[in-house]
């Protein structure tokens, strides 16, 4: 894919004709005011902005767009092209970090294209350094990531749902998101925020709008403007926080509590739950118009225990952040036992047992004995679930109509995550034969 690069300037012919000497190695973009160059930059991802000083009887200048990328657009790189005669403005805009402050003349086209190619060396240097990663060495991990560098990579900004049991990575997953957009990332976990304050957290209040209320409030989702706005626990939302929800997707705008003048805002919107959102449907807990805005594109995040590499990668890292690089010995029984566990905790669980090994083993040894004691069980307990739960179509449904269609009681009775039979019954297609019977209960019926 081409890199995109946005020119402004006030001097139509000179933008055409760079646009037209440029176009046939880059993507493109034109504007002739720093309102049109700040439309493009919400839309569009630029990686090289090309901008004038003076606009000549226009309300900003180009120093104000300067700033305002990068203030909200930090991973686009700036070229100055000017011939302004305003000796305080040229100053301004050298101390500035540019890649290049280059002079209209002739001989302007050749040194456009050598800042550009400057420009993007050195941002592809530094993503490599600074872009955040996530780290894995599971297959199964690698297609999703691959599906999700698909999305964003394309023009699309629809939001994006990300699933999986707690403990997995979804927040790691949405900073990497960001971090492929090279746009800040704002989160709010819906599971620790007060519900009676939640309103008020997401949204921000006016001065006088509720007892306490002292003072104006920026909400989270304002501070969110022109980047990523990462919700966690999107399941845990009450009905009347879904609805304002519902409002920010569909109309780009939020309204304080207490306010009367909605103000819009532009943020990629990502959500996360270890929840069965479309269980919390058919029960109308959560909202279908609200799941219908979010899951556009939808990533679930496999649990470790399906990820058995990640689960030697990870604590070999972990190891090396816990010890500083001090000698710590890695016995195959150790990883052998560590991959027998069922990991209900994920990630976050593995990090905390590395570390009790880290901490407790009178060796400075990963080996099957300091991981027994560090997940605090006996040998025979240590048993690894999930692959030795292999069931049928028919048993799955047979399970389900057991529970009453409840998915939750279905996986009990498998003994497996509600997040894996929610897999399975996307796998068998058993979403459609999962109808409801008119009192928000599903019941089971065989095609």
């Amino acid at each position: 894919m081409n890199s995109k690069i946005l020119l402004v300037d006030d001097d139509r012919d000179i933008l055409e004709t760079n646009k037209y000497l440029l176009s046939d190695t880059y993507e493109v973009e034109i504007a002739a005011s720093v309102k049109d160059a700040k439309a493009i930059l919400i839309k569009k991802v630029i990686d090289v902005a090309v901008v004038d000083l003076n606009f000549e009887g226009q309300d900003q200048d180009g120093l104000s767009l300067i700033d305002y990328i990068q203030e909200e657009m930090p991973s686009t790189s700036l070229i100055v092209l000017s011939s302004d005669h305003d000796t305080r403005r040229v100053v301004e805009a050298m101390r500035r970090p540019l890649i290049d402050f280059i002079t209209k003349d002739e001989e302007s086209e050749t040194s456009i294209r050598s800042a550009i190619t400057q420009a993007l060396t050195k941002k592809k240097n530094t993503l490599k350094k600074d872009e955040f990663e996530f780290k894995t060495k599971s297959p199964l991990m690698k297609k999703k990531l691959f599906m999700v560098n698909q999305v964003l990579a394309s023009n699309s900004s629809a939001p994006i749902l990300i699933l999986g049991e707690s403990g997995t990575g979804k927040e790691y997953l949405a900073k990497f998101i960001a971090s492929k957009l090279g746009k800040r990332l704002v989160a709010a976990n819906m599971a620790s925020i007060p519900k009676e304050t939640a309103e008020s957290e997401l949204f921000g209040h006016k001065r006088g709008s509720f007892t306490g209320a002292n003072s104006d409030k920026i909400g989270l989702l304002d501070h969110a403007n022109n980047g990523v706005f990462f919700l966690d626990e999107i399941g845990d939302c009450s009905e009347a926080i879904q609805a304002k929800l519902l409002r920010v997707i569909q109309e780009k705008e939020i309204l304080p509590v207490g306010g009367v003048t909605p103000k819009k805002i532009d943020i990629r919107f990502v959500a996360a739950t270890h929840r069965d959102l479309d269980y919390m449907v058919s029960n109308e807990s959560f909202r279908l118009d609200l799941l219908q805005r979010i899951n556009t594109f939808t990533f679930e995040i496999p649990p470790l225990r399906e990820r058995p590499e990640d689960i030697e990668y990870y604590a070999r890292q972990f190891i090396e952040e816990l010890t500083q690089g001090e000698f710590f010995r890695i016995d195959v029984s150790g990883l052998e036992m560590l991959k027998k566990h069922n990991w209900p905790g994920n990630v976050r669980e593995l990090r905390n047992v590395i570390e009790r090994v880290v901490v407790y083993s009178h060796r400075r040894s990963l080996d099957s004995d300091s991981v027994i004691s560090a997940l605090n069980k006996t040998p025979a307990e240590v048993t690894y679930t999930s692959e030795s739960k292999v069931y049928s179509c028919e048993e799955i449904i047979q399970a389900l109509k057991q529970a009453n269609g409840n998915r939750t009681k279905a996986a009990a009775l498998l003994e497996v995550h509600k997040t894996t039979l929610h897999r399975w019954i996307k796998k068998f297609n058993l979403n459609d034969i999962v109808e409801s019977n008119g009192v928000g209960r599903p019941s089971l019926q065989l095609s």
